[in-house]
């Protein structure tokens, strides 16, 4: 059950302090809202990682649903990636 969720906002250091490190699925989005990478896990900790590692080029936004449970965030990550198919999560996760 996704509890609680935050509209886009820039992608940048100021705007991920707000972000709880509770477990969620997160979406980055290139300057036209295309989804580019879905992810889940902490979400302040992940976010604050891709931001650090500059691992997904052209974030311009994110935004993040808060949810119940480790496995409900790991839930709806693979049914929006599947649904969604967002170029890099989808690369990403056919390789590993």
């Amino acid at each position: 059950m996704i509890m609680k969720m935050e509209q886009p906002k820039g992608w940048s250091p100021c705007n991920l302090h707000a972000v709880p490190s509770a477990h969620g699925v997160y979406v980055l989005r290139d300057q036209n809202q295309n989804i580019l990478f879905i992810g889940s896990h902490r979400l302040r900790e992940k976010l604050m990682r891709h931001l650090r590692a500059n691992d997904v080029p052209g974030v311009k936004y994110f935004e993040w649903y808060q949810t119940d449970s480790r496995r409900t965030a790991k839930e709806k990550e693979q049914y929006w990636i599947a649904r969604y198919r967002p170029p890099f999560a989808y690369r990403r996760n056919r390789t590993h």
